[in-house]
């Protein structure tokens, strides 16, 4: 099992089927916020749907190295974080996140995050990774712009949520650009 420790209470684990039921009770706690802002995070959400995650993202990484990762803070599942949406011709990918609401403003997504970066610049050699947020989400937009992203622009009524289409924040980090922000 990958296990990718940021510090003693801090980790970044790839979930495995036998996590299912606690990625699962972590969504469901958390279900009223993350209705807010994710699609997929619906009233319907059930254990078929954890487990479907885990095996997508399993596949994914064999294919093609992306993947999502349980954060775990204090041995607890308190989110995920993945790289998604690869572009392997022109060497991109995007990031995204949710945390349970008790570990948001702790910087733990912006630390999730710098992890990530690393990984998709350095050993997935990547240029672009693209971050998008709905624009009304003040608490996801703040991660990119803590790590220096460029807020590239609005695309208007990309999203369907909650039957209504609603718009994205979109925030890019070139190569060259996190390179120089992290010296």
């Amino acid at each position: 099992m990958f296990c990718y420790e940021i510090d003693h209470e801090l980790k970044l684990v790839l979930p495995m089927l036998q996590d299912a039921e606690e990625l699962y009770a972590a969504v469901r706690e958390n279900l009223e916020q993350l209705k807010l802002w994710m699609p997929w995070a619906t009233d319907t959400y059930s254990i078929i749907e954890a487990r479907d995650f885990i095996k997508k993202n399993l596949f994914e990484l064999a294919a093609n190295g992306t993947f999502a990762v349980c954060v775990v803070l204090r041995q607890k599942i308190v989110g995920t974080i993945g790289l998604h949406n690869l572009n392997e011709a022109n060497k991109s990918v995007q990031l995204g996140y949710w945390l349970a609401k008790g570990a948001q403003g702790k910087g733990i997504a912006t630390r999730c995050s710098r992890v990530l970066m690393d990984y998709a610049f350095n050993d997935l050699n990547l240029n672009r990774v693209q971050i998008n947020c709905n624009v009304e989400n003040t608490k996801s937009r703040a991660i990119p712009e803590r790590l220096g992203f460029k807020l590239e622009g609005v695309h208007r009524q990309v999203e369907l949520l909650n039957d209504e289409l609603k718009d994205w924040a979109v925030y890019a980090m070139l190569k060259e650009d996190w390179r120089k922000f992290n010296i």
